[in-house]
Formats: C-alpha cells, sequence, structure tokens
C-alpha cells in the first residue's frame, strides 16, 4: 500500500483523511491517508523518511506552506509565482511542489456559477492560502484586492500588487467589495469566537466566503447570511484541491510504474 497525507500542526479536526480515503475507495486506488501532525523542526527527518515509510506524496497545510518550499526540489506554477506549496509529490527522489488550492477555489466558485469577478476584494489574512486566493482572484477578473492582516510589513513585502493594507482590527465597510474571503483559522473549529473585522452595510451584493470548514456557518457566515449576501465556506475547494492532488499524486506513480 502506498501511503500519503497531511503535514501541518494541531490538525487532529481535519477531514482531509475522510475526504480521501472515501475517494480511494471509490475508485479503487491501494492508498491510505494519514495525518502527520508535526512540529516545524520534526519536518526534515519526516521528508528524509518518506521512501522508507511508502509515502509518495503529501498535502500541506498551516502553517507550514510556505516552509515547505525549502525541501523542495521543484515548484510548480503557479505554486512558484504564489510562494505557498499544499501538495508535494515524491518522483524519483526529489519532491516537487505543487498548488492545488489556486485551482481549487476557483472551482468552488465555479460550480457555484461564479466563472468571474469585477470590481473589488478583501482578502482576511496573509498566509499560504490567502496567497494561492489572491492569484485566483487575480485570474477571475477582480480589478483590485484590499488585505486585512496583522503584518503590514508582511504584506506590502509578499502582496506587492495589492491595492490597500487594512489594519486587522478596523470596520469594514462591505459595501466596497464584492467579495470578502476570510483566509485566517479566526471563526473555525479552533478558534470559534474569534473574529478581527467590524463588517458593516453587508448586503445581498456580497459574497462572503470562509476557507473554514468547520463549522459549517462560522460567525462571519453568519454575520453575512443575516444580511442577504452569498455564503460560501472551504468544503468544496477541499474536495476539489484533493482530488487535484490525488491527479498529481496518480500521474507521477503511474509514470514510474511505466518507466
Amino acid at each position: 500500500m502506498k501511503y500519503t497525507g497531511l503535514l501541518g500542526n494541531n490538525i487532529q479536526y481535519s477531514q482531509s483523511p475522510q475526504i480521501h480515503n472515501e475517494y480511494y475507495r471509490l475508485k479503487g486506488f491501494d492508498f491510505n491517508y494519514k495525518l502527520f501532525d508535526m512540529q516545524k523542526n520534526e519536518i526534515e527527518k519526516f521528508i528524509d523518511e518518506l521512501s522508507n515509510n511508502n509515502i509518495i506524496g503529501f498535502n500541506v497545510t498551516i502553517p507550514y506552506k510556505e516552509h515547505i518550499v525549502n525541501f523542495l526540489s521543484q515548484v510548480m506554477y503557479p505554486a512558484n509565482e504564489i510562494g505557498a506549496v499544499n501538495t508535494v509529490v515524491l518522483t524519483e527522489g526529489k519532491l516537487i511542489g505543487y498548488n492545488t488550492d489556486y485551482l481549487g477555489f476557483m472551482k468552488s466558485l465555479q460550480v457555484k456559477g461564479i466563472n468571474s469577478l469585477k470590481g473589488r476584494a478583501l482578502i482576511i489574512g496573509s498566509g499560504g492560502a490567502a496567497k494561492g486566493v489572491f492569484f485566483a482572484l487575480k485570474d477571475l477578473g477582480i480589478e483590485s484586492i484590499d488585505i486585512s492582516a496583522r503584518s503590514k510589513h508582511k504584506v506590502l513585502e509578499q502582496f506587492p500588487k495589492i491595492d490597500k493594507f487594512i489594519e486587522f482590527n478596523s470596520a469594514i465597510d462591505c459595501n466596497n467589495y464584492g467579495i470578502i474571503i476570510n483566509c485566517t483559522p479566526l471563526g473555525g473549529v479552533k478558534h470559534l469566537e474569534e473574529f478581527a473585522l467590524e463588517l458593516k452595510n453587508i448586503s445581498e451584493k456580497n459574497i462572503f466566503y470562509d476557507l473554514n470548514y468547520l463549522p459549517e456557518k462560522t460567525k462571519f457566515l453568519q454575520q453575512g447570511e443575516e444580511n442577504g449576501a452569498m455564503i460560501l465556506n472551504g468544503k468544496n475547494m477541499l474536495k476539489f484541491q484533493a482530488h487535484l492532488a490525488i491527479d498529481i499524486w496518480r500521474a507521477s506513480l503511474k509514470e514510474q510504474e511505466d518507466e
């Protein structure tokens, strides 16, 4: 049996094993998906033992999507532009990184009938997931993007094309935005009561998207729904990026078997 899994920290809540292993059973793949929950100083040993442990690839989540790049031989587009990797494949002893968050996010909008976006967007957060969303929004046609995060220095350094930086505890006039995306863990299963922004003038013209999928409706999404906004959580994005990752692992394995 070949193994895949999720690399992160404090990720016992994750539904990825259920999504992957159900898909493996459905498709008849001889894979098993595990959680690789570890501290940052344990990652190098984990990488060194991949082949010995029959691990052909893995996903990456908070807080290692940017850190994992240090261990990779090659980073594929758009991950190389984004600067964050959420999918890694082991091919002929080399680690290659991808970003399936980017396409997973786009597809999660498309299945809701949203194939393009106009106007202005607000991203909350500045981590690896926010980077994937930033590039996806650009490619969907968004004209300008503001970011609200804790570190202004990090945002201005890593998101050079943003329109405006917004302090993390600010009041937000939602009338300025078509779509607002929460890319932080705040409001998610480990931070249920936390949310940093005060949201004003929410209406049916807004799309509220929370990358958290547990709970199904975070405080952020509840606020949106109560005021007529369209709401989406991260469940479809998680599913779509998982299927894309599986395709990458399967293609690599087949290529090695055919040699």
